[in-house]
């Protein structure tokens, strides 16, 4: 059996290499109180958000796989024919989707062809704490993107140790404390 590749860890690695490789590794950052929150009005923001988009149906957490690609998607909109995954962000919209959060949509629109045999032209990320919607069309250099990455996380989990290179965004990481590229703070007594 080939190795099926969660989309969260395509845009996990896009993020940061390191951080994929620590939840790969089953160091996984705990849910947030944010993320719990969240989860409890998933299910009525994505009925409205169907509705908004003129979905002929919903299916709620659907598990996806083809192209290498698995995963369970917040939920897949039927929409005029063609299956378009959605992927609920609990956080404020930046002003640029972020390209992580493209990579996950197209991964899952990838999947969602396979899993249904019907073309995927697009996804959704729904950014919950603004009530936008944006779309993510999925174009030849972004399935590019996603395969040639999903090639790389697999490497993670045959046992290859990324050596990403220390940025700023270092600083506010949860995996920090386990990343020898960022410096650790000691305080005093």
């Amino acid at each position: 059996m080939s190795t099926c590749i969660n989309p969260s860890l395509i845009r996990q690695y896009l993020y940061c290499p390191a951080a994929a490789y620590y939840i790969a590794t089953g160091l996984a950052e705990p849910p947030t109180e944010r993320m719990r929150r969240g989860k409890e009005i998933q299910r009525e923001a994505i009925e409205a958000i169907a509705k908004a988009l003129q979905a002929e149906k919903v299916e709620h957490s659907p598990r996806l796989e083809g192209w290498g690609i698995c995963g369970v998607v917040d939920a897949v909109l039927w929409i005029r024919g063609r299956p378009a995954p959605l992927e609920v962000k609990y956080t404020t919209p930046p002003p640029k989707t972020p390209l992580p959060h493209k990579a996950q949509a197209a991964a899952y629109a990838l999947a969602a062809q396979a899993t249904y045999r019907k073309a995927a032209t697009h996804a959704y990320i729904y950014y919950a704490e603004a009530g936008e919607v944006r779309t993510v069309q999925l174009t030849q250099d972004l399935t590019h993107l996603v395969l040639q990455t999903a090639a790389q996380v697999a490497k993670i989990l045959k046992g290859w140790t990324p050596h990403p290179q220390p940025t700023p965004k270092c600083q506010g990481c949860w995996y920090k404390k386990y990343c020898g590229h960022t410096q650790t703070q000691v305080d005093t007594i």
